[in-house]
């Protein structure tokens, strides 16, 4: 792809930025657009400028009374005690300066105008409009003046206390994260996969090219007759169902009874580049149900997919529903449980932004040289989805505060991801986000046409209120392409705080509603709202489905220790 416009140019956007995700041409052609209908509204602009011009008059006056304000009035006096003891102001001096004050008031005052403004252009199709308004967001959040050190108080009074200490740190970590390509996020020293993380007992059974197969040792005396299996997205490693014992959905099932097989996907280089959705579902999903049906004997079992994981399994349910199905698996799929998953791709929330085509061309450029997609572009890509959190938040306590980032298990997996197949890469970009091949029933995998609605499993649907990578009223828009007995559950938090939720945390809440409902804002207005996690819910929903209780199936062979060979292929290695 060319970064210019004139085809003449042949400067690939990633050959100059290796990391970058946010290309400046398609926000570019995107506010050509919109202020291509803006110039057809004179109108509108001109009563927009009105109002900027009017906030501004009304901010400087309020800064004029700030600067000017009466110094015996003691509530409007900033009270600074300095404490000899620790030889610094009990309070940041600069944290109600006036100009301190001043450039984030401006700051926010002209933000707000910005989206307003923008919102307020009428005649814009939705996919500029939504792409407008991301990239304009993406600017607000850099240009906000905690992000400049002379701006910022805390870095302000930080220098002071550190005698620049800070700056110094903060500067190592900046080329230490160049060099790396990747802002740092946590603390990886403290987790090694295997020892305190993934660490939940377990056996590889079965591997091929593109999984190991874990199955996972019994903790109770009788275990439910029908296996479970996991399923989890190819884009993250598995363990983020397998965090640390305390976090871990793989522990918490198998000390239930459950007896629990995983999936864990291999990190694909060059080799794998034609390994494709239809490649995943045999190879990985049909290997995987085999192999459990010659270990358990059972001719049903139950599956979780996570994300994509669970594109996946709706992907085969549907196969498997279509009469020419050539090749079905040993044993069925008794019930699915679809854990934030998109099936209509129509509302793929902002992760649409890099389904353009001038950044298609770009990744095919990769994909071409390469084989594929190289995981920390896809990190990058996910950061700058939640920007303030992932990118700004760690800009500021990094590289201004000289602070070291803390351990977290999930940031660790986070920060730990996985390549994409050529082949998968094109899938997904295109039949899927693209073109919704799915949900028009008009996807082929081995020459058969998905009809999700020829689905008769029962489904669990549960998705999260903040997610922000499978936005929930989508995957409620999606839970209408199937014809069968579906249980929806809206989840508090995000993509992954709300999904690995403990019981025993007691945190977040869930909703509920056994009525029926068109759309999903009817949905959640006669929602029920639950305190703690959807896994107590899900659990109610899945066990009578479990079938009776038999004595555990001891592993008998294996190839290795769980986690696993694949889960430790780092990026760069």
């Amino acid at each position: 792809m060319s970064v210019l416009s004139d085809d003449s140019s042949k400067i690939d956007f990633f050959d100059l930025f290796p990391f970058a995700v946010l290309n400046p041409q398609i926000a570019m052609l995107s506010y050509l657009k919109v202020g291509e209908k803006m110039a057809q509204q004179p109108k509108k602009m001109e009563a927009a400028q009105q109002d900027l011009l009017d906030r501004l008059i009304e901010l400087q006056k309020n800064f004029v009374k700030d600067v000017c304000k009466d110094k015996n009035d003691d509530d409007d006096c900033i009270n600074l005690e300095y404490n000899e003891k620790n030889k610094k102001f009990e309070d940041n001096p600069f944290e109600n300066h006036p100009v301190m004050k001043f450039t984030k008031q401006f700051h926010d005052t002209v933000a707000d105008w910005l989206l307003t403004t923008l919102d307020d252009v009428d005649n814009v199709d939705d996919r500029t409009m939504h792409s407008a308004r991301f990239f304009l967001k993406q600017y607000i959040d850099m240009m906000s003046p905690k992000n400049f050190p002379f701006l910022n108080p805390d870095f302000l009074q930080k220098t002071m206390d550190t005698y620049g200490e800070n700056i110094r740190a903060g500067m190592e970590m900046l080329a230490n994260d160049i060099k790396n390509g990747a802002i740092t996020t946590n603390d990886r020293s403290k987790f090694k996969i295997g020892e305190n993380i993934a660490i939940t007992p377990g056996k590889v059974i079965y591997q091929n090219d593109l999984i190991e197969l874990i199955q996972y040792t019994p903790t109770t005396e009788k275990v439910y007759a029908k296996p479970f299996l996991f399923v989890p997205p190819w884009i993250n490693k598995f363990y983020i169902l397998d965090l640390t014992p305390e976090m871990s959905f793989v522990k918490w099932l198998v000390d239930k009874g459950f007896t629990v097989f995983m999936i864990s996907w291999v990190n694909p280089d060059k080799r794998h580049r034609n390994k494709g959705f239809g490649n995943y579902i045999t190879e990985g999903l049909i290997d995987s149900i085999d192999k459990i049906h010659e270990i358990t004997k059972s001719k049903s079992l139950h599956a979780l997919g996570y994300c994509v994981g669970g594109t996946l399994i709706s992907a085969l349910l549907a196969y498997l529903a279509n009469p020419a199905c050539v090749r079905r698996p040993k044993a069925q799929i008794e019930s699915a449980t679809l854990l934030t998953t998109l099936l209509d791709f129509d509302q793929a929330g902002d992760m649409a932004i890099f389904m353009a085509e001038n950044y298609l061309d770009a990744i095919n450029a990769q994909l071409k040289d390469r084989g594929y997609l190289d995981g920390q572009i896809m990190f990058n890509t996910f950061s700058a989805l939640k920007a303030n959190d992932m990118i700004w938040r760690y800009f500021v306590d990094s590289y201004m505060l000289g602070k070291k980032p803390i351990a977290h298990e999930i940031l660790f997996w986070n920060s730990d991801p996985t390549n994409l197949t050529e082949a998968m890469q094109k899938f997904l970009s295109k039949d899927l986000y693209r073109d919704n091949l799915l949900k028009t029933g008009t996807l082929k995998i081995l020459d058969v046409p998905l009809n999700l609605k020829l689905i008769n499993t029962p489904i669990y649907m549960i998705s999260m209120e903040k997610d922000h990578l499978v936005p929930w009223k989508a995957t409620f828009d999606g839970m209408k392409l199937f014809n069968s007995n579906i249980r929806f559950v809206l989840g508090g938090s995000g993509h992954v705080a709300g999904s690995i939720n403990p019981p025993q945390r007691n945190k977040y809440c869930y909703w509920v509603n056994e009525g029926t409902v068109e759309t999903a804002a009817e949905w959640f207005e006669t929602a029920t709202k639950i305190a703690g996690s959807w896994w107590n819910d899900w659990l109610k929903w899945i066990t009578p489905m479990m079938g009776e209780m038999v004595a555990p199936r001891q592993i008998a062979n294996f190839l290795r220790d769980a986690p696993g060979i694949y889960v430790n292929n780092r990026i760069g290695e």
